[in-house]
C-alpha cells in the first residue's frame, strides 16, 4: 500500500527512530532537473491509499570511475564490493507525472526553444510531452516532501492541477520548490489511456536498481546507472 498518508506515517516514523543477480536494463524515464530548471507537469498518482504510482526508497548513490551509480538500498540488494565504505542512502520519493515541458537556464539542445521568462531572463523551453517519474529527496526536515504534501491537502489529490517543480542550487546546496501552478495544462485526452499502462514506482525502481546488470557488449557486472 502506497499513498501520502502512508508514507508521511513512515517517514515520521523513520525520523524518530533516526533520532533515539543480474537484470536487464530498462529504459530510465526519471526526470533529472540541473540548477535552474522548472517543470511542469500533471501528477497521475493520486496520493490516495494503494496508489501505486507514488512511493519512497531509499537509495544509495555513489561515484564508480568516471560515472555516478545508483542502488537501492534494501535487505534483499547485495552491496556491490566497490561501493565506497562510507555511502550512506538517502530516502527519496518518486511519482508518475505527465511532463509538459521544462524551462532551462542554459541550451543543451538545438532543438530547445528560445524564450524571455520573467523581467526578460532568456530561457530555453523543452517540449517533453510524456509519462515520466519525477523522483525528489524528502529535504531537510522533510521540507520538500511537505510542499507536496501540501499541493495534495490543497487539491484533495495530486492529479487535479499542474504542479511546477524548481530546482536550484547543487550538490549539497541544492534545493527544490513544489508548487501548484497556475497554468492550464492538461493531459491530452487521447494520452490519457497510457496511465493503464506505467508500472508501479515500486516495480520499476527494482527492476532498473534493485539488481546488478551486465552492460551491452560486456561480461562485466555493473550497478544500475544514473
Amino acid at each position: 500500500m502506497s499513498g501520502i498518508a502512508r508514507i508521511q506515517q513512515i517517514q515520521e516514523d523513520f525520523n524518530q527512530n533516526r533520532n533515539g543477480t543480474q537484470r536487464t536494463v530498462v529504459p530510465g524515464k526519471e526526470i533529472f532537473l540541473k540548477s535552474g530548471d522548472q517543470l511542469f507537469a500533471t501528477p497521475v498518482a493520486t496520493g490516495h491509499d494503494d496508489d501505486t504510482l507514488i512511493d519512497h526508497f531509499f537509495m544509495y548513490t555513489f561515484r564508480n570511475n568516471n560515472r555516478f551509480e545508483n542502488m537501492l538500498a534494501h535487505e534483499d540488494v547485495p552491496v556491490p564490493e566497490y561501493m565506497p565504505e562510507e555511502t550512506r542512502s538517502s530516502h527519496k520519493f518518486a511519482f508518475w507525472a505527465y511532463v509538459h515541458e521544462i524551462y532551462h537556464e542554459n541550451r543543451l539542445s538545438d532543438e530547445w526553444e528560445a524564450i524571455k521568462g520573467p523581467r526578460d531572463k532568456p530561457l530555453f523551453k523543452e517540449y517533453v510531452d510524456d509519462y515520466r517519474i519525477i523522483q525528489l529527496s524528502f529535504g531537510r526536515g522533510d521540507s520538500v516532501w511537505a510542499q507536496l504534501t501540501d499541493v495534495y491537502d490543497d487539491n484533495g489529490s495530486l492529479d487535479k492541477t499542474c504542479i511546477r517543480v524548481k530546482r536550484d542550487g547543487a550538490e549539497l546546496d541544492t534545493t527544490y520548490a513544489i508548487a501548484t501552478s497556475q497554468r492550464e495544462l492538461t493531459i491530452p485526452k487521447d494520452r490519457t489511456k497510457e496511465v493503464d499502462d506505467l508500472d508501479s514506482i515500486e516495480t520499476y525502481y527494482w527492476e532498473r536498481y534493485g539488481k546488478p546488470y551486465v552492460e551491452s557488449g560486456t561480461t562485466e557486472t555493473v550497478g544500475g546507472l544514473i
